[in-house]
């Protein structure tokens, strides 16, 4: 399952808080962590956004284009990981030949 970006500022400042924290290694940490991790970070986002005020549009901008390009990462971790497969299965196969 892919992560969608969201551009929900709640869900981004949760994420990255959890992040900073050192509880999340990758974005999809976030979906196998447990349900009341998830909720603990996200009321903790849901408190710091009561004491210092929603986020700027600059700032929601900015947290839906990170989402965006951690997404495109993903992406292309994913597509480099492929290509090094089949080229590692091209040069056996052409090892087997010789």
């Amino acid at each position: 399952m892919t992560h969608t970006p969201t551009a929900d500022p709640v869900e981004h400042l949760a994420r990255r808080l959890a992040h900073d924290h050192g509880h999340l290694i990758d974005d999809g940490d976030w979906e196998r962590a447990p349900a009341d991790f998830r909720k603990d970070y996200r009321d903790l986002a849901r408190a710091t956004f009561a004491v210092l005020g929603g986020p700027t549009e600059a700032q929601q901008q900015v947290a839906a284009l990170d989402a965006e390009v951690r997404e495109l990462r993903r992406q292309r971790d994913r597509y480099r990981d492929a290509w090094l497969s089949a080229s590692r299965g091209r040069r056996r196969a052409r090892g087997r030949a010789s």
